[in-house]
């Protein structure tokens, strides 16, 4: 494929189609005629040798080529918007720029509802991809500019990083609401007696519950091993397992929710971002946006 034969103008119209499976539809959101929406894709489909979408109903759908340059397309589309994006001022009403954040699953599971009901009100066009990366690598990727913002834990080093305190959250004891204990007060005993699940996004290693129980001069061999809280929520209600958990985690679970019989100090979240970045207008605005929304929860 010669890249120097196609006109990257058309690429917008061709994500437009994409993402509206429509025609006229696309031509309302890049502000120009159908038939020129229409030409676009004629040039396009002379240039892939596809017709990159098909009739299906009132509307089109993609072919296998367009579903496999998709996401190229998109990332290199995202990346062009991010870069040209004046740095000296940022409106986030009319902002349409994409935001990489990493972050633990609890982080995620806390924080991006009231995020994302911030970003509908405030700026709707922008968007935020969130993601999980080993924790090793995400002091490179937030030098690299392929990580804007980190939510983690508070002992992530890199000589580069800045970071600040989101919260600290207490963790609770999630129990079936028929368990043979979830109406009674939970002792050290009592927790120690029963089985357990553990939360962890690392494959080895011990997980936080099974670092609090060793301090404690007690052992905890989890039944299950999961590396969301989601899942783990739906193992408790349909079994007699314990899980312990962010409280923020639980709510709305319907299970039964217990104080920890000791004191389990949280690990906390922090904020990080790379000093290269600090003065970013779009980034200042966001981390604002996050540190704001953390003190509501």
């Amino acid at each position: 494929m010669n890249l120097r034969s196609l006109d990257l103008n058309l690429l917008p119209v061709l994500e437009a189609i994409y993402a509206e499976r429509s025609l006229t539809r696309a031509s309302e959101v890049l502000h120009i005629t159908q038939p020129a929406v229409s030409n676009a894709l004629s040039r396009l489909r002379l240039h892939f040798e596809d017709p990159l979408f098909v009739r299906e109903g009132r509307g089109v759908k993609p072919t296998a080529m367009t579903e496999a340059l998709m996401p190229a397309i998109r990332e290199s589309l995202d990346k062009l918007r991010n870069g040209l994006e004046p740095r000296s001022v940022f409106e986030p009403s009319r902002s349409t720029r994409v935001f990489n954040i990493s972050s633990r699953d609890a982080s995620a599971h806390i924080l991006a509802p009231p995020i994302a009901r911030r970003l509908e009100a405030q700026a709707p066009g922008v968007r935020i991809s969130w993601s999980q990366p080993q924790r090793s690598a995400i002091a490179s990727e937030l030098a690299s500019g392929r990580l804007d913002l980190a939510i983690d834990v508070q002992d992530l080093r890199g000589a580069d990083l800045e970071r600040v305190l989101l919260s600290s959250t207490n963790y609770v004891c999630a129990l079936a609401s028929n368990h043979p204990l979830a109406n009674e007060p939970l002792t050290l005993d009592k927790f120690f007696s029963m089985r357990h699940i553990a939360v962890s996004s690392r494959r080895e290693g011990r997980s936080l519950i099974e670092e609090m129980a060793r301090s404690l001069g007690h052992r905890i061999t989890p039944v299950h091993r999961l590396p969301h809280y989601q899942p783990a929520l739906e193992v408790v209600r349909c079994t007699h397992l314990a899980l312990a958990a962010p409280e923020p985690v639980t709510v709305g679970s319907g299970l039964a929710v217990l104080k920890m019989p000791f004191d389990f100090p949280s690990p906390g979240s922090m904020l990080y971002w790379h000093r290269e970045y600090a003065q970013d207008p779009a980034l200042i605005w966001l981390r604002g946006l996050i540190r704001d929304v953390s003190v509501t929860i």
